[in-house]
């Protein structure tokens, strides 16, 4: 199972983001990221017709492809419609022969439901890829042989020099982190302090090691004796495929 984490032109996919860590932390079979890949975006614009000029074309859309074409989709003028997956919106337009629509989606789905395709990689800018992490029941067993990258995702009580305090365990340890993104947590977004309402935010964190290395082992000793909470999401060779 590959799940999209980040893509070149959005920096992040938000709801990939927030719901990795419940698709990875969930009840037996538990899933670890295993490996990393990164591939080529590309999504086709395909419609029941042969253009979208007129101001009542609408244009289906997922949220992770609205963000690799958003501006492009501006430019044509037309209104955007929310869809599940492009396979699906292809078949939507399809079967109700909606006439001045399109969806971004495949060339495949095009065949399969008789679509046009308008343009063949429509996107914002080129060239652009979306990085995917790939899942698996089983954790890795790191090889001695291989270089390595850990996932996780932790959180944190709210204080001054908290997030700082985290870090320092691998800067310690001269682990290098090769990505760091907060966002806020899903299953408790706020938090009370006081009298006043803030965000509650949790961490993901890239590192360049295993976690069958001693300094990796210290750093996520050190992190867990200050995080509210510590996840190790997977640990898989820092080679893509």
């Amino acid at each position: 199972m590959s799940w999209p984490c980040r893509a070149a032109l959005a920096a992040f996919l938000p709801r990939s983001i927030c719901y990795l860590p419940a698709i990875v932390l969930a009840p037996p079979p538990k899933l670890r990221a295993a490996r990393f890949s990164a591939l080529p975006w590309r999504g086709p614009l395909v419609s029941t017709d042969l253009s979208l000029e007129t101001e009542r074309s609408s244009v289906r859309v997922t949220y992770q492809d609205l963000a690799q074409c958003e501006h492009s989709l501006s430019n044509l003028g037309v209104s955007k419609k929310n869809v599940d997956h492009g396979a699906a919106g292809a078949e939507i337009i399809s079967k109700q022969n909606l006439r001045g629509a399109g969806v971004i989606g495949s060339a495949r789905a095009a065949e399969l439901y008789g679509l046009n395709i308008l343009e063949c990689n429509f996107q914002d800018a080129s060239p652009n890829v979306t990085r995917y992490l790939v899942l698996a029941r089983t954790a890795n067993i790191p090889k001695e042989y291989e270089q390595y990258k850990t996932s996780i995702v932790f959180g944190l009580e709210e204080g001054p020099g908290t997030l700082h305090k985290a870090l320092v365990a691998f800067w310690k340890r001269d682990l290098n982190l090769t990505k760091i993104e907060s966002r806020p947590n899903r299953g408790k977004p706020m938090r009370t302090l006081g009298t006043e309402k803030q965000f509650n935010y949790i961490f993901y964190v890239d590192f360049e090691a295993s976690v069958a290395e001693i300094p990796a082992q210290n750093a996520l000793k050190e992190l867990e004796e200050i995080a509210s909470f510590l996840r190790v999401l997977g640990c898989y060779p820092s080679t893509r495929i």
